[in-house]
């Protein structure tokens, strides 16, 4: 099973007989057999898909999700909620016991510096900094357990992610044509420069995919241990994808320069004071403030390597199968949901070596 997207502007969705197809005006851009597709992803303004379709993928159980072009997420349609009442209460419950939540949360950091080791491992072999970052790394994972409370693990966590982005700085090339990425530092939004944008949007795509994960097994995506919980924070689906940052979207963003598939041109800057328009209403003016995002031939090359990356089912030996990310992401979901129901005593991350 596979996700469909339609990115470019124009683009309609539209269902004939038991194909999925996609148009821009009469020229057909793509066909695919509706029974092939779990998963439809609208990016950015200007793409549709007709009430008939919408339809017919909500009977199928298709899942639909609205993204801006930037991969924010807008709107999900999932048609009937998951039925685990039981699940969700006993979630919200557990979200309330300090002890619990700190316990589950180290598991969940743990796996996500694990694979950041195994990450810098990976890609930095031979460096001469290399040796002396692992080791503190390893150190960092020692030190968790003696975390008193949820925000004292925040802030050992904090600390290694601000180590690791200078360490994945590093780690990539300079682009192809000449210049710089001027990538400084992790910079959430705006995104400020091309580096920072890959990273949004690739975490953007593992959120989503992580999220309907958590709707699948019946999880409540807001209702984390690890993550503050607030309004419109999906908080249990950020926790589970701590583990899958480093191993899924940070190795894609790696491959992506290094190779490269991605060059300056991939990028656009835009005014976001030009963007006003689609602010919230709760949202304070942003001024002029200059963003950086993928241009439509860079969301498509990422969009390509991501899903090639998640749904290869020849990376991993887990629990004796040959399985691709996506499907473990749903059983790392479940495995949450048996710690949840008290069929498991802790929540192992996944982690690679």
């Amino acid at each position: 099973m596979s996700t469909l997207y339609l990115s470019q502007p124009g683009a309609q969705l539209h269902k004939e007989h038991d194909r999925l197809i996609v148009k821009r005006g009469d020229e057909i851009l793509e066909a695919v057999p509706l029974i092939k597709i779990d998963q439809v992803v609208l990016m950015g303004r200007g793409v549709g898909i007709t009430t008939s379709t919408l339809h017919a993928l909500i009977r199928n159980k298709v899942d639909i999700v609205y993204q801006t072009g930037g991969g924010g997420h807008v709107a999900r349609i999932i048609g009937a909620e998951h039925k685990n009442g039981r699940l969700r209460h006993q979630q919200s419950l557990l979200a309330s016991d300090p002890l619990f939540a700190l316990q589950t949360a180290q598991n969940i950091v743990y796996g996500k510096i694990v694979n950041q080791r195994a990450v810098v491992r990976r890609h930095a072999e031979g460096a001469e900094w290399a040796g002396r970052a692992l080791n503190g790394m390893e150190e960092m994972i020692k030190r968790l357990g003696t975390a008193q409370d949820a925000d004292q693990l925040r802030g050992m966590e904090g600390q290694a992610a601000r180590e690791y982005f200078g360490l994945l700085r590093n780690m990539l090339r300079p682009p192809s044509e000449g210049g710089s990425w001027n990538f400084d530092r992790r910079a959430y939004y705006p995104p400020p420069d091309p580096i920072n944008a890959l990273l949004s949007f690739v975490y953007s795509l593992v959120l989503r995919d992580v999220t309907t994960a958590c709707e699948l097994i019946g999880l409540d995506p807001y209702l984390g241990f690890f993550h503050v919980i607030d309004y419109g924070r999906p908080s249990m689906a950020l926790d589970l994808m701590e583990e899958f940052r480093p191993i899924v979207a940070d190795s894609i963003v790696m491959e992506a320069v290094n190779r490269p598939y991605v060059s300056l041109a991939d990028f656009e800057q835009v005014d976001l004071s030009e963007k006003e328009s689609e602010r919230d209403e709760n949202e304070q003016p942003l001024g002029s403030i200059h963003a950086v995002y993928l241009a439509a031939s860079g969301r498509e090359k990422i969009i390509a390597m991501y899903e090639n990356r998640v749904n290869d089912e020849s990376m991993f030996n887990y629990h004796n199968q040959q399985v691709s990310y996506r499907y473990i992401f749903q059983m790392q979901a479940q495995a949450m949901a048996r710690l949840i129901l008290g069929e498991a005593s802790e929540y192992v991350p996944f982690t690679v070596r």
